[in-house]
């Protein structure tokens, strides 16, 4: 029986377990990695025997989390007892096809903020409020009653910066500024981290981005402004998938667009089609009739039609919601 958990109850499960493995979503971001990170670090201080496992490798900028830690994969030898978490993991086949394959239908606990979530885990703790998961996971490790360390705040300050986009998204709350106070608080510095998340670009990044808006297209009269990336345009700048995540903001940050799509060409041929929004467009709407999900203003799913066809059947749908919206 699937079920819904207050933070109190989710607590006692991760203080009670002998040993946990966190689940991350494939093509990890900062808000998934700092929440995986501070609880490995939280239950690692309580003496638990802690394995962090993802599909794909953490971006450099986010290597400071690590201290001692190493991402697995699904060959990794767990214990029989372990807890098997998820965080910022809305369905499981976001954890990539090998890890969903070998656990998916066993996940003990999901601790995520999506809206789209769909209680694959055996228990669950939602909070659809939370402008990151880390907001949910620093106070989850309250709860067990861990002290907060420095490092612990640094990976939780890159899931609720990150996530709000350095605070400029529409889910930044009041809440969220309280949070990030209080690492600071304890001593996080966040001017370097600020300079790494937000700042620092790749010269590969800036040829996959010129690359990308050659190919630019409008759409309802200019309210939606779609970029198309392939695999050519990835081996020609040097640049990858981690980075890719950069460009799904600037198509929503071109005047007078309602919604920004950013669409990448993966290895096998097939599609992940990102989406970003302004009031009052859901892009989660639109995402979730095409079999993904996400947030309001930001979400994503996959395609496995050709280009001109996937572009054609999301348009209609994003015309649709822009006609509802109005």
């Amino acid at each position: 029986m699937m079920k819904q958990v207050s933070i109190e109850q989710a607590a006692k499960r991760l203080r009670d377990c002998h040993a946990a493995a966190i689940f991350m979503h494939a093509h990890p971001d900062g808000d998934c990695l700092g929440s995986g990170f501070a609880l490995a670090h939280a239950l690692r201080s309580l003496g638990k025997e802690v394995f962090l496992l993802c599909k794909d490798p953490m971006p450099a900028m986010f290597a400071f989390m690590r201290d001692g830690f190493v991402l697995h994969g699904a060959d990794a030898e767990l214990p029989d007892d372990c807890l098997l978490v998820t965080v910022d993991v809305a369905v499981s086949h976001l954890l990539g096809e090998t890890l969903n394959t070998r656990f998916g239908n066993r996940i003990d606990l999901c601790i995520d903020h999506h809206p789209t979530n769909d209680f694959f885990a055996t228990e669950t703790l939602l909070d659809t409020t939370a402008a990151a998961c880390a907001e949910i996971i620093s106070d989850v490790i309250d709860a067990i009653d861990v002290p907060m360390t420095t490092n612990i705040a640094a990976c939780l300050y890159a899931g609720v910066s990150t996530d709000t986009l350095g605070f400029r998204n529409a889910n930044t709350t009041a809440r969220s500024h309280r949070y990030v106070a209080r690492y600071m608080d304890l001593g996080v510095e966040t001017q370097p981290l600020i300079r790494a998340f937000f700042e620092t670009q790749s010269k590969a990044y800036l040829e996959l981005e010129r690359l990308a808006f050659r190919g630019l297209k409008y759409y309802c009269d200019g309210g939606v402004a779609l970029i198309a990336v392939s695999q050519r345009m990835f081996r020609q700048s040097g640049s990858n998938e981690d980075e890719f995540a950069q460009l799904v903001t600037r198509t929503r940050q071109i005047e007078g667009v309602q919604v920004g799509v950013a669409i990448r060409e993966r290895p096998d041929g097939t599609y992940k089609i990102s989406l970003r929004s302004h009031a009052p467009a859901d892009v989660s709407a639109v995402a979730t009739k095409l079999g993904g999900g996400g947030h309001v203003r930001a979400a994503a799913y996959a395609s496995d039609l050709p280009l001109k066809e996937t572009i054609a059947t999301l348009i209609k749908c994003i015309e649709d919601e822009l006609a509802c919206a109005d």
